[in-house]
């Protein structure tokens, strides 16, 4: 896939957030397999994660070639 999460998961330890807050913030489950895996996500969930999360949607993704 050609688009990485990594950077997600690299902020959520700096800020010390957990999948299980996340969750909490009303993430669905689902999704947060999804990001685990880099399966694709919608806009309207990347724009939730930078509210609870206080970033920008670069922050969150990453693009690598395949």
């Amino acid at each position: 896939m050609a688009i990485s999460y990594g950077p997600l998961r690299e902020l959520m330890g700096k800020k010390g957030v957990t999948w299980y807050q996340l969750a909490n913030q009303g993430i669905d489950p689902q999704t947060l397999q999804r990001l685990r895996h880099d399966r694709p996500i919608s806009t309207k969930t990347i724009d939730r994660l930078c509210q609870i999360l206080t970033c920008q949607p670069g922050d969150l993704l990453a693009h690598t070639p395949e």
